[in-house]
C-alpha cells in the first residue's frame, strides 16, 4: 500500500478509505493493519505495490489505474479494478512552462501537445480524464 506520508497516491488512498468507509475504516487499514502486518506500505516508491503483487506476496493492492492498466497491458499477472466515484478520489495532474525556462517554446509545445487530440487519447486509454470532466470537485485534494 503506498505510503501516505511521502506518496501522493497515499494520500489519495487514504481519501478515498474515508469517503468509503469514514476514519474507523483508514484507522483500520493505515494503524491496524499495518501494525498486524496485513498492511504492508512502501518504503520507497508507489510501484513497489504493483511489484508486490507480481511476485505473489500479495492477493491485492492499491495503485494509481494507469499503473494497474499498464501493468495489465504489460502481460503481467494484474487485473486492474474500478473504484466507484463515490468512493473514490481524484487526483489532478497539471503541465505548464517554466518561467525562464531555457527552451520556452520546446516546453509550451510539449504542453499543447499533451492538451491535443493524440495525447488526450493516450491518456483516456489509462484511465485519465480531462479537468473540466473530474466530475465531484469534492473528491479532489488540495
Amino acid at each position: 500500500m503506498p505510503n501516505p506520508e511521502f506518496e501522493g497516491i497515499g494520500r489519495q488512498i487514504k481519501a478515498a478509505l474515508m469517503k468509503a468507509g469514514g476514519p474507523d475504516l483508514v484507522q483500520e487499514v493505515y494503524v491496524h493493519k499495518v501494525h498486524t502486518g496485513e498492511t504492508q506500505l512502501t518504503h520507497i516508491h508507489h510501484r513497489q505495490s504493483p511489484m508486490t503483487l507480481m511476485k505473489g506476496l500479495a492477493d491485492a493492492g492499491v495503485t494509481w489505474q494507469s499503473e494497474a492498466i499498464f501493468q495489465e497491458e504489460t502481460g503481467n499477472p494484474i487485473t486492474h479494478v474500478e473504484i466507484p466515484a463515490t468512493q473514490n478520489a481524484t487526483a489532478i495532474y497539471a503541465a505548464g512552462v517554466v518561467k525562464g525556462a531555457p527552451h520556452p517554446q520546446t516546453a509550451q509545445a510539449w504542453v499543447d501537445f499533451l492538451k491535443s487530440p493524440k495525447a488526450q487519447a493516450i491518456f483516456a486509454h489509462y484511465g485519465f480524464k480531462p479537468y473540466p470532466e473530474a466530475t465531484d470537485k469534492s473528491s479532489i485534494l488540495r
